[in-house]
C-alpha cells in the first residue's frame, strides 16, 4: 500500500490496484474522494472494508456521498413580500417555479428586520427598496449595442426614481388575498408581520416540519450544531441565495445548490454564473430531482 502525506491530504492506493483514496482536510473535517465521487460523511473509518455511510446523490460533473444527521436544507427568502399575488410583486413568476420544487431537516433563513436593523440600515439596502429604474429592461439595457462600453459617453443613463412605498418600515395596510379575504400587510420587511411570512404553501410545510422529530427551524438574518453539509433553495439565485452559499462555503461549511430549487429575475447568464461556479469552486451543483432520486421518493 503506497501513502503520501501532508499537513491536510492523505494518498492511499491499494496494494492490488483495485482503489485510490484520498483524504482532504484534516481532523475531523475530511473529505474523502475515490473514483466514485466525493465522499462528505466524514466517517472515522476508511478503506474498501469499511461500510457505506451516508446517502449516493447524483450531482454535475461529481458525485456525493452526504449524511443527512448533519445536513439542512437552507430555503431563503420564499416570503410574502416578494411572492404573493396580492403584492402583485413584478419578479414573482420565476420564483413560482422554485417554489414548486422544495416542497429533512429544513433552515428557513427570511428576512426580519427589527427597529434596530432599521434604524441602521445602510443606504444600499434602502437604495434597492425604495427607488426603481426609469426602464423595464430586465438587464437594464446591458446587453444592448452601445460602441465602447467603457467609455463613459457610452453609460447607461436611464437613472432611478423614488418610490417609498416598499422603503422597509412603510406600512402596507390592507392587502386583498386572491380568496377575497384581507390581511393586515404590517410594515416593509419587519418582523412577525404577514409580508415577511414565509409564502403560502411553504408556510404550511413549516408547521407540518416543526413537528417532526428534527423540527424545521426558522432563523432570521443577521449553526445548528452538527450541521456540516449545508444544501441550498430560494430566491435570488445571484443575491441572497448566492451570497448566503458563499459566506457559508467560506465558512468551512460542505455547500450545494439545487438549481431547480432557486429562482431569481436576473438575466440567465446571472443564474448561469453562480451554477457554473457551484460546480467546483464553491462546492456541488444538483437538482431537487436529484435529491427526491438520493432519498427514495417519487418526483
Amino acid at each position: 500500500m503506497a501513502k503520501v502525506q501532508t499537513e491536510y491530504l492523505t494518498e492511499i492506493n491499494q496494494g492490488d490496484g483495485s482503489r485510490q483514496e484520498v483524504a482532504v482536510g484534516s481532523g475531523d473535517n475530511t473529505w474523502i474522494w475515490t473514483a466514485d465521487g466525493w465522499d462528505l460523511t466524514r466517517s472515522l473509518r476508511r478503506g474498501s472494508d469499511a461500510p457505506k455511510k451516508g446517502v449516493h446523490l447524483d450531482c454535475e460533473l461529481v458525485d456525493i456521498r452526504f449524511d443527512p444527521v448533519k445536513t439542512a436544507l437552507i430555503i431563503i427568502d420564499m416570503q410574502n413580500i416578494g411572492l404573493n399575488k396580492a403584492l402583485d410583486p413584478p419578479s414573482a413568476p420565476p420564483m413560482y417555479a422554485a417554489q414548486g420544487a422544495i416542497l429533512n431537516q429544513i433552515i428557513w433563513l427570511n428576512w426580519g428586520l427589527t427597529e434596530d436593523d432599521l434604524a441602521n440600515m445602510p443606504p444600499s439596502e434602502a437604495r434597492m427598496f425604495a427607488f426603481d429604474l426609469n426602464t423595464d429592461k430586465v438587464d437594464y439595457g446591458l446587453g444592448d449595442p452601445r460602441g465602447d462600453t467603457d467609455d463613459p459617453a457610452n453609460f447607461l443613463r436611464h437613472g432611478e426614481r423614488p418610490n417609498f412605498s416598499r422603503l422597509p418600515g412603510t406600512g402596507l395596510g390592507e392587502v386583498l388575498l386572491e380568496d377575497g379575504s384581507r390581511v393586515q400587510g404590517g410594515r416593509v420587511m419587519m418582523r412577525d408581520t404577514w409580508n415577511t411570512a414565509l409564502h403560502g404553501p411553504l408556510a404550511a410545510a413549516f408547521e407540518k416540519g416543526k413537528l417532526a422529530p428534527r423540527p424545521d427551524v426558522l432563523i432570521y438574518k443577521n449553526c445548528s450544531s452538527g450541521i456540516r453539509t449545508l444544501l441550498f433553495a430560494g430566491v435570488n439565485t445571484d443575491q441572497c441565495v448566492g451570497f448566503t452559499l458563499q459566506d457559508a462555503n467560506a465558512q468551512s461549511f460542505d455547500t450545494i445548490i439545487l438549481k431547480d430549487g432557486c429562482g431569481t429575475d436576473s438575466p440567465p447568464h446571472a443564474k448561469a454564473t453562480y451554477e457554473f461556479n457551484c460546480v467546483r469552486a464553491w462546492g456541488f451543483l444538483t437538482s431537487c430531482k436529484a435529491l427526491a432520486k438520493a432519498a427514495g421518493l417519487e418526483y
